[in-house]
Formats: C-alpha cells, sequence, structure tokens
C-alpha cells in the first residue's frame, strides 16, 4: 500500500513562498502559546499572590517533584494560589501558565476554533438539544432566519418586532460576555437604529432565557449558570467530577466573573458551598446582595451531566470543553455556551480542586510525553 501520496510540485519561488508561510502559520500558534505564558506568570505575581499563604518546603518539594517528570518550564505560583483559596494541598492543580501554553492547546484545535465557536452555527452543530430559541442570525453582515434562510433587514425587523425579550450577542470574537444587549418588546424605529449602528458584522438574536426559580433566588437579574466541564479521553466523554455555580452581583444582567460575578461549588449532593469567589480571589461568605449560598440546592445535576456528555460529542476537535448551562423556569437544563478553548479552568481549580481529578496523570502523560502528531488545519499550498 502506498501511503506517501503525490507531492506538489512547486517552481521554486513557489516553494520559496509555501515555505515562508508555512513557518509564519505556524509560529503563530507557537508565539501565541508563549506569550499567553509570560502574560499568566506576570498575572500570577502581580494578581494572585496578595493575601496567600506560603507552602512547606516538604509541600514544595513534593509539587515540584510531581511535576519535573513533565517539564522543567514549571513555577509554582498558581500552587500557591489554589491550594490558599480551597484549603486543600494538592501537587495536581493545573498551573493556568502551563493550561494556556501547553494543555489548552493540546487538547483543542485553536486553529479552526474561531470557525467552529461561531454562535450563530451552534443550532446545526447541536441541533436536536435544548438551546435558546434563535429568532435572527446577522452572518457576515447578511440576515437570516431561524432555519438559516436568507432575509431583508426589513424582515428581520418584522421578525424581531413581533417578540418580547431578545438578548443579542456577538456571535464570533467575544469572551466573557463582552458585547452582550438586552431588548424589551422593541419597537420597529428602535431596531431600525440599533441596526443603523451596528458595530459587529456576526450578530445573533435569541430568546432571553426565563430561568428557573432556584437559580435566580440569590440573584434574579442575572441568567445565572452552571459551569461544568467535559473531557474527551480514551475515545469517551468524561464528565469532570466539578461544578461551579456563577452568578451576577449587583444590576448586572450577566454573571461572568469578568463582569464582577461570582461562582461557588456546587457539592456532590447538588448544594452549594458556603463561599463565593470573584475573578480576582476575593471571598464572599454570603451573596453580595444577602442570600445564603449554603440554602440552595439543585435537584437537576444528573440531567446536566447527561446534556454535556451527550453534547460533547459533536465537538471531536475539542477535547476540553467548558460549559454554561442554565435552567429553564420549568426546571429544564439549556445549553448557553460552549466554551471550545481557554475554558474557565480557573473557575473550578480555585473553588473545587484540581481540574482533571482522576484523570490528570493521563492527561499529563499524553500532553508532555507522548509524541504527538501533526494537526494540519491549512493548506497553505492553495494560496502560492
Amino acid at each position: 500500500m502506498d501511503l506517501e501520496g503525490e507531492k506538489m510540485r512547486f517552481e521554486k519561488w513557489e516553494e520559496e513562498a509555501f515555505n515562508y508561510l508555512t513557518i509564519l502559520y505556524e509560529n503563530f500558534f507557537k508565539e501565541l502559546s508563549e506569550k499567553c505564558m509570560e502574560c499568566f506568570r506576570i498575572d500570577s505575581k502581580e494578581l494572585f499572590s496578595d493575601n496567600v499563604k506560603e507552602l512547606t518546603k516538604e509541600q514544595e518539594q513534593q509539587i515540584k517533584k510531581y511535576w519535573e517528570k513533565y517539564t522543567k518550564d514549571f513555577d509554582i505560583a498558581y500552587h500557591k494560589y489554589y491550594i490558599d483559596r480551597t484549603g486543600k494541598f494538592d501537587e495536581k492543580f493545573i498551573p493556568d501558565d502551563l493550561f494556556v501554553g501547553y494543555i489548552d492547546g493540546y487538547l483543542n484545535n485553536r486553529a479552526i476554533e474561531p470557525g467552529i465557536a461561531d454562535k450563530n452555527y451552534f443550532d446545526l452543530y447541536l441541533k436536536g438539544f435544548n438551546l435558546p430559541k434563535t429568532y435572527v442570525h446577522l452572518i457576515n453582515g447578511i440576515f437570516e432566519d431561524e432555519n438559516y434562510n436568507i432575509i431583508s433587514k426589513k424582515q428581520a425587523i418584522e421578525i424581531l418586532s413581533s417578540v418580547n425579550n431578545i438578548t443579542i450577542k456577538p456571535s464570533m470574537a467575544s469572551y466573557g460576555g463582552k458585547g452582550v444587549k438586552f431588548l424589551n418588546k422593541p419597537s420597529k424605529k428602535e431596531l431600525i437604529d440599533l441596526f443603523d449602528n451596528l458595530e459587529e458584522d456576526n450578530i445573533i438574536f435569541q430568546e432571553t432565557v426565563k430561568q428557573s426559580e432556584i437559580t435566580a433566588k440569590l440573584h434574579p437579574n442575572s441568567l445565572n449558570t452552571i459551569r461544568i466541564m467535559t473531557l474527551i479521553l480514551d475515545g469517551e466523554v468524561k464528565v469532570l467530577p466539578w461544578a461551579a455555580f456563577r452568578m451576577g452581583i449587583g444590576n448586572s444582567k450577566v454573571d461572568n466573573a469578568s463582569f464582577g460575578g461570582i461562582y461557588c461549588k456546587i457539592n456532590e449532593d447538588g448544594t452549594l458551598s458556603n463561599f463565593a469567589y470573584d475573578a480576582l480571589g476575593k471571598r464572599f461568605d454570603k451573596h453580595p446582595d444577602g442570600g445564603e449560598f449554603s440554602d440552595i440546592k439543585f435537584d437537576f445535576m444528573d440531567q446536566i451531566k447527561q446534556l454535556v456528555k451527550q453534547s460533547a460529542q459533536r465537538f471531536p476537535h475539542f477535547r476540553l470543553i467548558g460549559w454554561d448551562i442554565a435552567i429553564t423556569e420549568n426546571n429544564i437544563p439549556i445549553i448557553i455556551e460552549a466554551n471550545l478553548t481557554m475554558s474557565g479552568m480557573d473557575v473550578i481549580e480555585t473553588i473545587c480542586g484540581p481540574l482533571f481529578g482522576e484523570y490528570t496523570d493521563k492527561v499529563l502523560n499524553e500532553v508532555f510525553l507522548q509524541k504527538h502528531k501533526k494537526k494540519t488545519s491549512m493548506d497553505i499550498s492553495q494560496y502560492v
């Protein structure tokens, strides 16, 4: 069997261009990882070192002994932070810098993420799963209805003016709730003004989910979600052992930590822990608006786990996904977001424990010790 395949014949100038562009393309992702690691290490010293207890020499030695078999490129700062915030010593915490520099880029295909993560296409990728109803897609400046039929701006206005509560999100290049807007019974004039002043060409217009009484109890102004993570390992989807409840505070309508939201651990029995943290590790022993975290118990965690385990099979290019799941007013889990890269592991490790739990050794062995196959996402030869 001939597995070599035909090699493309280049003229000399084409080969020079091909080699040059190939190096540029491959170096981009390498330099992305290196620069991100540098930034995260600065963060660990500048943002996450205050009010952190020092480790004993024995603890530091135990951590370094565990990690030195995987990499010499190691800093202990994140271990100090996570051990302090959780109150648990464990050498298997995943440092953020190694996660962004090695692990996330290995488990998830960053090269194709911008297109796959376009929220306008989740109705296709996740067809059959419970998602917020889409009213209108705006894709590359082109309006389409919920079934991806091209419509005019006038038709889009007609559709949106006939519904009540609308959530508007940038469908690409958005992170942490950035750019999310809400409309309540918009008039046609309001919609015309909105469309005339859009700053994005890729937007999704969806129903605003009415949430369960139990998830709204601590902060009804925001749609509060459960962050839970899946990992494809050994040919099957594992639901990682931890989950977090994310809540808004004050007048915020989103629960994202980057907008001041807080998060707390969901225990195995569905109860919430008695404390929460914000994005910078500030502890809250009750919700800033007055409620007690431990008064809440979720009876739908098994449904959520089943939902994300099935959904993750639609994205095999992304072996580690952070899911944001809301609970509807009828107590049914609904997918709000699938974070295909940079999945918010810090949320989990700050309040729960090591990200990969019992799978840590297997994941790290694969990432750091096994020979990796080349991942080709773009055929540069077609451009030269």
